[in-house]
Order: C-alpha cells, then sequence, then structure tokens
C-alpha cells in the first residue's frame, strides 16, 4: 500500500508543478500599423501554451492589472529577466513571454523572449527576419513557437552558394556575405538570393532554407553578350568559352561581326546582280532572235522588253550594292587588323543553356 501511494505520488508532481506554473504573456511592442500581425503571434503563443495545458495570464489580464504605462515599460525588459520580475511580481507569474515585432526595407523582424522569473534567467528566444515578399510569417511563426515553449534553441539550417565562375559576390537579404562557393547557417525561412560579378547578368532568386536541413544552390552565371572573361570556371554545360579566330596571342586577325557582315553581304548582293544579270540577257537574247531587219521590228512583246529591262535594273542596283559593302568589309578589314596587332580578340563565342535544357551560343565582338 506504502508503494502505491509513493508512486501516485510521484505521478502527480509533474501535475501540481504544472499547476503552478503561470506564464504571462505580455502584448508585443509593435508599431501601430503591425498590430494585426502582432497579435496573431500572441495567439499563436496562446493557442500552443493551452494545448500544453499551462496556466497562462494573458496579455488583456496582464495589461488590466498592471496599466498601459507598466506594460509599455516592460516591454523594454526584453531578455533581462530579473527587470521582468521586478514588474510582473504582483501577477503571481513565474514565467514570462516578452517579444517586439518590427520591419525593415525587406523583412519582417521577430523577437521573442521566454524568461524565468524564479531563476532570473533567459530561457529561451526567437530572433529571426522574414522576407515580406515570401508570405510565409504565419506559417514560420506557428513552426518556431512550441519548440520555443519547450526551452529549445531555435534550430538553424545550411545554406550553400556555388556558382559557375569565381569570386562571383552572394548577397543575400540585402546583406553581402561573401563570394561563392560559400556556405552560412541561417534560421528556418525563405531568403533573397543574389549573385553578381562584373560582366556577367546578376542572378536573383528566393530560397528556402529548412531547419536542420543543407540547402544547395548552384547558380549558373552567363556573360553579357559582348564581354570576355579571362578567369571563367569550367562549366558544366559545355566547353569553355572559345575566341573567333584560333590560337591566343595579342597579334592574332580575327574578323570582326561588322566584317563578317559586311562580307556576306557583298557576296549576297553579287550573286543577286549575277541571277538578275543572267536572266536580263538571256530575255534580250530572245528578243533579237525575232527580229525582222526588213519590217525594223521584233516578234516579242511589249511585255518581255520591260521584263528585261527591270531585270538590267536590279541587276544594275545589286552590282552597286555589292561594291558597296566590298568598301565596308575592306574598311571593316583594316580596322580589324590594327586591332588585332593591339591584342584585341573581335568575336567570342560563349555556350549558355537555355530554359527547356537545351543549349545556345551568345556571340559577341566590336561593334
Amino acid at each position: 500500500m506504502k508503494v502505491v501511494v509513493v508512486a501516485a505520488a510521484l505521478l502527480a508532481a509533474p501535475a501540481l508543478a504544472a499547476d503552478k506554473e503561470k506564464i504571462a504573456i505580455v502584448d508585443l511592442d509593435a508599431p501601430s500599423s503591425m498590430l494585426g500581425l502582432s497579435s496573431q503571434v500572441t495567439k499563436s503563443i496562446i493557442n500552443e501554451a493551452m494545448k500544453t495545458k499551462r496556466g497562462i495570464i494573458t496579455p488583456d489580464e496582464v495589461r488590466e492589472k498592471l496599466g498601459n504605462k507598466a506594460v509599455s515599460e516592460l516591454t523594454k525588459c526584453a531578455d533581462q529577466a530579473p527587470c521582468a520580475a521586478d514588474k510582473l511580481a504582483v501577477l503571481g507569474a513565474t514565467k514570462a513571454i516578452i517579444g517586439r515585432l518590427n520591419r525593415d526595407d525587406k523583412n519582417y523582424v521577430l523577437q521573442l523572449w521566454f524568461l524565468d522569473l524564479n531563476e532570473l534567467a533567459l530561457i529561451t528566444a526567437i530572433d529571426r527576419s522574414i522576407l515580406i515578399a515570401s508570405r510565409r510569417f504565419q506559417k514560420d511563426v506557428e513552426a518556431a513557437v512550441p519548440g520555443f515553449l519547450r526551452g529549445e534553441r531555435e534550430a538553424h539550417g545550411t545554406l550553400t552558394v556555388n556558382a559557375t565562375t569565381a569570386n562571383a559576390q552572394v548577397t543575400i537579404n540585402g546583406e553581402f556575405m561573401g563570394v561563392a562557393p560559400l556556405t552560412t547557417t541561417l534560421k528556418p525561412g525563405k531568403y533573397e538570393l543574389r549573385v553578381e560579378k562584373p560582366k556577367f547578368l546578376p542572378v536573383k532568386r528566393l530560397v528556402s532554407v529548412e531547419a536542420n536541413q543543407k540547402t544547395v544552390e548552384e547558380v549558373r552565371m552567363l556573360l553579357i553578350p559582348g564581354q570576355k572573361e579571362d578567369d571563367l570556371a569550367p562549366m558544366a554545360a559545355g566547353p569553355k568559352p572559345e575566341v573567333a579566330g584560333g590560337s591566343s596571342g595579342g597579334s592574332t586577325f580575327a574578323p570582326s561581326a561588322p566584317t563578317i557582315v559586311f562580307g556576306v553581304a557583298a557576296l549576297a548582293s553579287a550573286g543577286i546582280a549575277l541571277g538578275f544579270g543572267v536572266v536580263s540577257k538571256n530575255q534580250y537574247d530572245d528578243l533579237k532572235k525575232g527580229y525582222d531587219s526588213a519590217s525594223d521590228s521584233y516578234a516579242g512583246t511589249r511585255e518581255q522588253a520591260l521584263a528585261a529591262q527591270r531585270n538590267a535594273t536590279g541587276a544594275n542596283i545589286s552590282w552597286g550594292v555589292a561594291g558597296a559593302a566590298l568598301i565596308a568589309t575592306v574598311v571593316s578589314v583594316v580596322l580589324d587588323v590594327r586591332a588585332a596587332k593591339a591584342g584585341d580578340t573581335q568575336v567570342e563565342v560563349t555556350p549558355a543553356p537555355t530554359p527547356g535544357g537545351g543549349g545556345a551560343l551568345l556571340i559577341g565582338g566590336r561593334f
């Protein structure tokens, strides 16, 4: 019988301890524009405390017994348990939850402190920035509160950022973190990641970091068309950028994009002119075959004669265009030779991925 009584007493001990525990929950210190979010946080704390059947003193009860001025002073205690214990002594609370909620340009900033008023110590805390654009505020709060009330330290996750070029600068939520490859420890949530480097297109995306998990972001950096980079890291999508013109060296000649365009235009125009000329000559020959010297007349029609004349005009115009393009080609070649002697490579071809999973070429040059 004595054993049964002792066992019953031991089983009842936690319940008695729980009955004696009274948690004073204080309204969050927040600007008037954020009272709605503040009340959501408070509601989440109260609901979770009630699930564990803990005794609570609600924010309304705290305010009713202490008054607005005392509550305002209480919120300034933050993580200082002696300060809070002094102001909450009249309520008989054994623990207290004090918090702040604010925001910056991109984030909601939530701070919560769980204080032991008997031991005058900080039990645990939450200090979290939640990206406004992520729409995760309530979800993150509800995920963090249970562990917070159990006295657990807030869990973190790791984020690793790799880039396809060396020394790319990594910024998270507007704060410069270093250069890729980079690994950092972050609180759970969604973060705005930005990776950039001169001569490359910047990359901006949202990434999620979960508690006790590793997140790896592979960032593919693409050269801005027309730019070149000497220290490119190998790209998984294909070979290293190739420079048109073959071998390296400051004096290697490489035709520029304008030279190629003018040269192709000259050849195309000459081909068109030759075609018009051949057709026009054949039409004139046909007309001459039908010439009657006795009557000084041709057997062909007026329409045939006009067609032959139009083709001849087309040939003359095309020869003129071909000539102008040829002159432009010569001038551009001269400029290319000078640039090559100065060590200026003209055309750069860079492999790049496409959204569909395929590939493409980015062609840059001196224009």
